[in-house]
């Protein structure tokens, strides 16, 4: 017979002993508060990210941005070591159309086109355009000197990603009023811009909107993406802020898998600063012209000095071939950003007339398509960079190495560039004998 009781009933159990949780029941439970950070945490995040109202009542939850996943993450990677380890099926085999080779496949062959030629170089650009970019990214243009190509920029971006990915893409005239994208776009077809937008914010954020319950606040490209015009009101004093840009953002990013932003040339302006807060790829269009260059070296130090380094940083410039190429070109190969793109001049680009993609020579096709494949490059890596699985070399310190020295204090872009150019002119030391650069950061 067995000593221990079998018994539930013969054990007694202390209440004050036992440890098993109790019954929840969840629907009586309410949602814990949020802690609230110390003061001084708080101050610095306001001083990084302008806070804003939802004054046109889209949701507390859609004005901040959702992160994606690790799955979408973990795509991107995959996508990314899938085109470094071999191109895309039928880049390099599929028939050959530009060319004399395309000449003699238009008459039955299927000759295919030289695996080392611009055909092959373009198709891959195509593909790099297609790679996944989960969430919504936020592709900023900006130049604060007027007449570098900002506008054309937007347009081209928009189309290209449109045409190849297949809509979902929609360039936004983020300026304070009376922005020119609708009238460089290739079609305008209604008078809706962003104020008929905000008029509706709130039920095109709500859980019953669909796509096509704004796009009949904007107007359909041939290339599948679509123009959100600025406000084009004769005599109009309303401008475009923070609160607004915000609420705009929050209804796009619901609705669109890709933004593209003119934010015009007011680097002061509300919403010029809100979106180079939000933005997750800066492209900066630039010409040959010294004041062209200067302000957009002042921009990346402005970005850089407004908590942004790793945007400056990762930003991608776009030189059109007009005035002084190598002078502009050595400042810029200087100014450490990702990626330095030479486009050739086209007249159309700078008519002032419509756009149209498929009217555009094939070599300005072909450059551009090169610069929309670098920024989805930059933006698919920021995005892999992101809860990296793997610990780098770079990240091992080893017992056996040398100690690395303190990081040097960088100078600024345009000092570096004020230096340069100020070495280089005769009587510089005269003029400036102690070496003195003066100040001209943006102020923000």
């Amino acid at each position: 017979m067995s000593d221990h009781p079998t018994e539930p009933e013969d054990k007694v159990i202390d209440r004050d002993e036992y440890t098993a949780e109790r019954p929840v029941d969840l629907r009586r439970q309410r949602l814990r508060p949020r802690p609230q950070p110390p003061d001084d945490e708080v101050a610095m995040a306001s001083s990084e990210v302008e806070q804003v109202s939802d004054l046109y009542g889209v949701g507390p939850a859609n004005l901040i941005p959702t992160e994606p996943g690790p799955q979408d993450i973990a795509a991107v990677r995959e996508a990314r070591l899938a085109m470094l380890l071999a191109p895309a099926p039928g880049v390099e085999t599929d028939p050959a159309q530009w060319g004399w080779r395309g000449k003699l496949n238009a008459l039955g062959l299927r000759v295919r086109p030289n695996r080392t030629g611009i055909e092959v170089s373009y198709r891959r650009a195509v593909e790099r355009i297609r790679q996944p970019l989960p969430g919504t990214p936020l592709v900023v243009v900006a130049n604060p000197k007027g007449g570098t190509g900002v506008t054309p920029t937007v347009v081209l971006l928009s189309a290209l990603f449109g045409r190849h990915r297949g809509g979902q893409i929609v360039a936004w005239d983020a300026n304070e009023a009376c922005g020119t994208l609708a009238a460089r776009a290739a079609n305008c077809s209604n008078s809706d811009g962003v104020w008929e937008v905000l008029g509706h914010a709130r039920e095109l954020c709500s859980p019953n909107s669909d796509a096509s319950s704004l796009a009949r606040f904007l107007q359909r490209q041939p290339t599948l993406d679509e123009i959100l015009a600025s406000d084009q009101t004769p005599g109009g004093t309303a401008i475009v802020g923070r609160d607004e840009c915000a609420a705009l953002m929050a209804v796009l990013r619901r609705h669109h898998a890709m933004v593209i932003a003119d934010v015009g040339n007011n680097e002061r302006a509300q919403g010029f600063r809100w979106a180079i807060g939000n933005a997750t790829q800066l492209v900066i269009p630039v010409i040959g012209h010294r004041d062209a260059v200067v302000a957009a070296l002042r921009l990346l130090d402005g970005v850089a000095d407004a908590g942004h380094q790793q945007l400056a940083e990762d930003a991608v410039v776009v030189l059109a071939e007009v005035g002084d190429i190598p002078t502009a070109a050595a400042a810029l190969d200087n100014a450490r950003v990702a990626g330095v793109l030479r486009v050739a001049f086209d007249p159309a680009l700078a008519s002032g007339e419509r756009i149209v993609l498929s009217r555009l020579p094939r070599s300005t096709i072909r450059a551009w398509s090169e610069v929309a494949a670098t920024v989805a490059d930059s933006i698919a890596q920021t995005l892999a960079d992101r809860n990296a699985p793997l610990e780098t070399a770079d990240d091992i310190e080893f017992s056996w190495a040398p100690k690395q020295s303190e990081p040097t204090q960088l100078p600024s872009r345009l000092q570096a560039y004020a230096v340069h150019t100020g070495g280089s002119a005769k009587g510089s030391q005269a003029a400036n004998p102690a070496g003195h650069v003066p100040d001209w950061r943006p102020g923000w």
